[in-house]
């Protein structure tokens, strides 16, 4: 769901043989790290479902939080607290502008959905652009 990275320049850190994190961009051990999210998750609508991978700044939006902030709420026991955090997102209408690619593995063909952009559903501009749309057609 979350990984370890350089504050510096948001690549992935590994554990110092010495005390830190080593990050091989930077070419330097840092002391402490930030987390940035990987998150793939399934939605549906009314048509088909679908898994997409969402990347930290649409997952935030998506969640409500940062990666460091739904960490502290795991380690330090508040598993309620955690859940509910996942669940604020669950049966909430959003606009995903999405990236398609097809895959293939071993001769096995995939699919891959990656968000852009993730938006709240703001339904009264959604509704004047269809009556807009409507009356359009009527004339």
């Amino acid at each position: 769901m979350s990984y370890r990275t350089c504050k510096t320049c948001n690549k992935k850190v590994t554990e110092s043989t010495g005390k830190g994190y080593w990050c091989a961009r930077c070419q330097k051990d840092e002391e402490s790290f930030t987390l940035r999210y990987v998150f793939s998750a399934k939605f549906s609508d009314a048509t088909d479902e679908a898994w997409f991978s969402i990347f930290h700044e649409q997952t935030e939006i998506l969640l409500g939080c940062s990666a460091d902030e739904l960490a502290k709420l795991k380690s330090h026991e508040e598993t309620p607290n955690f859940l509910c955090q996942l669940k604020k997102a669950k049966w909430v209408s959003f606009l995903f502008r999405i990236c398609v690619s097809r895959t293939e593995y071993k001769n096995v063909k995939r699919q891959k959905i990656n968000v852009i952009d993730i938006a709240l559903v703001d339904f009264v501009v959604d509704t004047r652009f269809l009556l807009n749309e409507i009356y359009a057609m009527k004339d």
